[in-house]
C-alpha cells in the first residue's frame, strides 16, 4: 500500500470519515479533491473500513481509467459495464460486454469484489433480481451421484448451451461419462463420471482440449444474466398471454 494511504489515519478529518461510514451515516459530500486524491481516499476507505465499495462515475472512459489506476493498489477490481440496448438485431450484441456484467455480479455474489467500478447508465438499468438469478447454481463434489438429465436442465437454466465439442465459453458438451462446462474464455470443468458417480473433477484448457489442475469440487454460476426463469412450456405461456392482450389492446384501439 503506498505511503500516503498509510498516512491518512493521522488525519482528524479522515479518521471523522471513516467513523461517520461505520456509523452508517448518510449521505456524506466530500469536496476539493484531485483526481489521484479521489483514488486514494476510495481505496483508503475500503481499506480502513473493511467493507466493499463501488465507485460510479459519469461514463465508461472514466471508469476504465479509474479501474487501470486503482490497479496500482489492488488487482482485485472489477468493472461492471453497461448492457448494450439493441432495438434491432439482439445477436449483434457483444458477448463480451455480458460475460464482463456477469463475471463481476458473480464475484459480488460470492463477496469476492472488494472495488466495484461502473457507470451512472450501468446501474440505471435493470437487472435480474438475484433471487432468481441466482436459484439455479449448483456444486458438483467428487463421490456424489448425478443424474445427468437433471444437470443439462440446470445448466440450460443458467443460461449454458450444448454443444458436440465445448469452444467457447457458456457452452456445455457430453461425451460418454465426460462432462465439459465451459467458464472462461480459456477454461472449462471436465466433470468424469462412473456411472452416475462423479470420479474427478478437472480444470481443463479449452484451447487444447487438455485436463489440468485437479478439483475437490465445482460450483456452477449462471453464464449471463438472460437465465430461464420456470419451464419453457411456462415461459411461452406467458408470451401468448402477452401477445394476445397486446392484439386485443390494438385492436380496440382501431375500433375507436
Amino acid at each position: 500500500m503506498e505511503d500516503t494511504v498509510k498516512e491518512l489515519p493521522n488525519s482528524e478529518k479522515f479518521k471523522s470519515y471513516i467513523e461517520d461510514i461505520k456509523k452508517n451515516v448518510s449521505p456524506m459530500m466530500l469536496s476539493g479533491l484531485t483526481d489521484q486524491g479521489k483514488l486514494h481516499l476510495a481505496y483508503a476507505t475500503k481499506f480502513y473500513t473493511e467493507r466493499p465499495i463501488c465507485i460510479i462515475t459519469y461514463n465508461e472512459m472514466q471508469a476504465k481509467k479509474l479501474v487501470d489506476d486503482l490497479k496500482y493498489f489492488s488487482k482485485n477490481i472489477k468493472y461492471f459495464p453497461k448492457r448494450e440496448i439493441l432495438a434491432y438485431d439482439y445477436i449483434s450484441e457483444s458477448k463480451d460486454i455480458l460475460f464482463d456484467r456477469i463475471s463481476c455480479l458473480n464475484s459480488i455474489y460470492e463477496n469476492r469484489a472488494p472495488i466495484v467500478v461502473t457507470t451512472i447508465e450501468a446501474v440505471l438499468q435493470k437487472i435480474v433480481p438475484m433471487d432468481v438469478l441466482y436459484k439455479s447454481i449448483f456444486t458438483l463434489k467428487i463421490g456424489d451421484s448425478i443424474n445427468l438429465e437433471d444437470i443439462k436442465q440446470k445448466l440450460v437454466m443458467l443460461g449454458y448451451e450444448r454443444c458436440d465439442i465445448v469452444e467457447a465459453r457458456g457452452q456445455f458438451g457430453i461425451r460418454g461419462g465426460i462432462l465439459d462446462i465451459a467458464i472462461t474464455e480459456n477454461t472449462g470443468i471436465r466433470i468424469e463420471l462412473w456411472g452416475e458417480e462423479i470420479d474427478s473433477i478437472r480444470y481443463f484448457d479449452i484451447n487444447m482440449q487438455r485436463s489440468t489442475e485437479k478439483l475437490n469440487k465445482a460450483k456452477i454460476y449462471p453464464v449471463h444474466e438472460f437465465v430461464l426463469d420456470g419451464t419453457i412450456e411456462d415461459v411461452i405461456a406467458k408470451i401468448n398471454v402477452r401477445t394476445n392482450a397486446r392484439y386485443r389492446s390494438n385492436s380496440e384501439k382501431a375500433i375507436i
